[in-house]
């Protein structure tokens, strides 16, 4: 066999995953979180991501003040600069993100947030790092 046939005989095919979002019921989240990647997807992966569309959140709070065992990643986005606007709680101090935005949440912070503003077509979604117990910042 040749290395190329070899190499290619050895090789992984693509993953796919459909039908999504998957429901899970999360601590201190109010109603189920749809996951559009879990550990037990594709074979595995290091992340998760929840999260969805949130112009119908508007001054609705998704979660009460919680933790994760793991560190998160907020991604705020919107179809314009500015459409979007969340203001998250960690650990008693109030930050504002404007789309686009990311905020780390350590792993252990006591966090939330409300979305204060959303055009249509506005995302929030929670990257857990689930292959990494613990993230330095500083």
């Amino acid at each position: 066999m040749t290395t190329e046939a070899a190499s290619q005989a050895g090789r992984q095919r693509p993953l796919v995953e459909q039908n999504l979002p998957v429901f899970q019921t999360i601590a201190g989240h109010y109603g189920q979180t749809p996951f559009f990647l879990t550990q037990d997807m594709l074979g595995g992966q290091p992340i998760e991501i929840a999260g969805g569309e949130i112009s119908d959140k508007v001054g609705k709070p998704v979660a009460a003040p919680h933790t994760h065992e793991v560190p998160e990643i907020y991604v705020l986005m919107s179809p314009e600069p500015g459409g979007a606007v969340i203001e998250v709680v960690a650990d008693g101090e109030t930050h504002e993100l404007v789309s686009p935005a990311v905020m780390l949440i350590p792993t252990g912070v006591v966090h939330h947030f409300v979305t204060k503003k959303a055009q249509p077509g506005s995302y929030c979604l929670g990257v857990l790092l689930t292959g990494d117990k613990s993230v330095a910042v500083g």
